[in-house]
């Protein structure tokens, strides 16, 4: 079988089987103007429920918003290359020495689609609203005193060292951080603001249309600070259904399919090298884990816990699941963000014999049925944690753990983790792009804590972490957190995440390719794409 390399590479393949800053616009090349407009039609797989994407979490207006929209400082997946952060308005920023205080510049001369000049009042107005609202980007502002000393400069100071503020920051800005056109907003509610449906941005392409259950166009911003796009019209079509999206790349609708559709992982691993499409494989800063709920009879014991950690065989299910295309982790961490790393600290590998005595020794003997207790599986709903899920259940129902797997939409899945309403699910964590990510999944009050995971070491490192600037403190600081980890097995790192998308021949550039890397302007920006025929 053809093995696909996991480093940031593109990998042309014939689809047999399915019938720093950015300095310059793509489109500044020199080259004469194209003779006919350029359209881009991208499937996703959700609408939209606003076209303000700050005073809620609403993943199917990552799309459109990504696009239509500017923030202070951004990344791309060229983070797994290395750059935690670019500027989008801003165009530079310095630290003091002990991360308190912050200065961004902004760009001279950008203006808000409606002709309107943009200046740091609208960045102060925007942030002070979302801390002042409590929208989702405030756990990133937090502390945080945000001032304009002028029309091109905005400070941002805090009481205590916050040394992953702007890689982080960057990161959250693509889901909620947009900054806001305080002229349309200022005293109105957010989440009723007739703007919401008809947006005003800064961004690379301007709002066109919005049909209602089909798709949201969007034409290019030719005042756009950084340059035109090339892409003259780009239109996210809403499409549920991954056999449908398929169907529509295969006869040419679609010149780009995003990892969310692409999940027939034998289909990739057998396929034969070819000019069209190609197949660009994007390593992540997530991983695929297992989460358990501690406050469960029978996780809240750490042997049991344990012995799960044996009873997991990686190697079958990558197999199994995603033939062989997604490489296994067993350290608290992933090989794709490796800067702070502790490679030296890891997770049991597969023992069947000793995952059966830890069971024992918890107390957990079989029972005439060959089966302990009962436990329940549940995933995050994406193609791959399902696939997980399933032979989870398997494998777990081989140490004796009679499994079930239960599936559930977002909305109702996302519930049940806040309601601490599961056994063991289907998740990831986020290493990157700075290892104060930790502390959003497990620090008490982490945002991502569903396990209601609670160490005082744990916490203590991790406060600590968030006030260290130098880099081996912080390197010591965060490998003690990973040791604490794999003593304490809250959770269990599976895989690290590769993304695989398809792109026709004649198109490139693209948010998860290396030539759209540090460019895009964001997970979800079209800025850096284009034909290149």
């Amino acid at each position: 079988m053809k093995r696909i390399p996991t480093i940031p590479v593109v990998v042309a393949l014939v689809l047999a089987a399915c019938g720093g800053a950015p300095t310059t616009s793509p489109g500044a090349s020199g080259a004469p103007p194209a003779a006919e407009d350029i359209s881009l039609v991208v499937p996703v797989r959700a609408e939209a429920k606003s076209l303000n994407p700050d005073w809620q979490n609403d993943s199917g207006g990552y799309w459109a918003n990504g696009n239509i929209y500017s923030r202070l400082v951004i990344l791309d997946w060229g983070s797994v290359t290395g750059t935690v952060a670019y500027g989008d308005l801003a165009e530079s920023w310095e630290g003091n020495e002990d991360g308190t205080s912050y200065t961004f510049h902004l760009r001279d001369g950008v203006t808000w689609h409606d002709g309107e000049p943009f200046t740091s009042a609208d960045v102060v107005y925007t942030f002070e609203t979302i801390v002042e609202k409590e929208y989702p980007l405030k756990q990133y502002l937090a502390g945080a005193e945000i001032t304009a000393p002028d029309d091109l400069t905005v400070q941002v100071d805090f009481a205590e060292p916050n040394v992953a503020f702007v890689p982080l920051l960057a990161q959250a800005s693509n889901w909620y951080g947009a900054i806001l056109p305080k002229h349309i907003y200022e005293g109105t509610d957010w989440s009723t603001n007739p703007a919401n449906e008809e947006p005003i941005g800064t961004g690379p392409f301007k709002f066109a249309s919005w049909d209602k259950g089909t798709q949201i166009s969007l034409d290019a911003n030719p005042d756009y600070f950084q340059g035109a796009p090339e892409i003259d019209r780009l239109t996210f079509q809403f499409v549920a259904d991954a056999q449908v999206a398929q169907a529509g790349f295969d006869a040419g609708e679609f010149p780009y399919l995003t990892n969310d559709y692409v999940t027939n992982f034998p289909q990739l691993a057998g396929l034969a090298e070819g000019d069209d499409p190609i197949v660009v494989e994007t390593p992540s800063l997530y991983d695929r884990s297992l989460m358990f709920n501690l406050s469960n009879e029978f996780l809240a014991n750490p042997l049991v816990r344990q012995a799960i950690a044996y009873g997991i065989d990686r190697e079958a299910m990558n197999q199994t699941a995603f033939a062989g295309l997604w490489e296994p982790t067993y350290n608290a961490g992933i090989s794709s963000v490796s800067d702070f790393l502790n490679a030296d600290a890891v997770f049991p590998q597969h023992d069947l014999e000793r995952a059966k005595e830890l069971l024992d020794e918890a107390g957990y003997p079989e029972g005439p049925d060959g089966t302990r207790f009962a436990l329940s599986v549940t995933n995050y709903p994406v193609a791959d944690s399902n696939l997980i899920a399933e032979v989870a259940v398997q494998q777990l129902k081989a140490i004796g753990i009679d499994a079930t797997w239960e599936q559930y939409d977002l909305p109702t899945w996302l519930d049940k983790l806040k309601a601490g309403d599961f056994d063991i699910t289907s998740y990831f964590v986020r290493y990157g792009p700075d290892p104060a990510a930790y502390g959003e999944h497990f620090g008490v009050d982490g945002p991502r804590n569903f396990m209601g995971y609670e160490n005082d070491r744990v916490e203590e490192l991790l406060a600590e972490g968030r006030v260290t600037t130098d880099v081996e403190a912080r390197k010591d600081i965060y490998g003690q957190v990973q040791e604490q980890l794999i003593e304490d097995v809250p959770y269990l790192p599976l895989f690290t995440e590769h993304k695989f998308s398809l792109v026709h021949a004649g198109w490139t550039g693209f948010a998860v390719m290396e030539d759209g890397y540090n460019k895009s302007m964001g997970w979800f920006g079209f800025y850096a794409a284009h034909k290149t025929n």
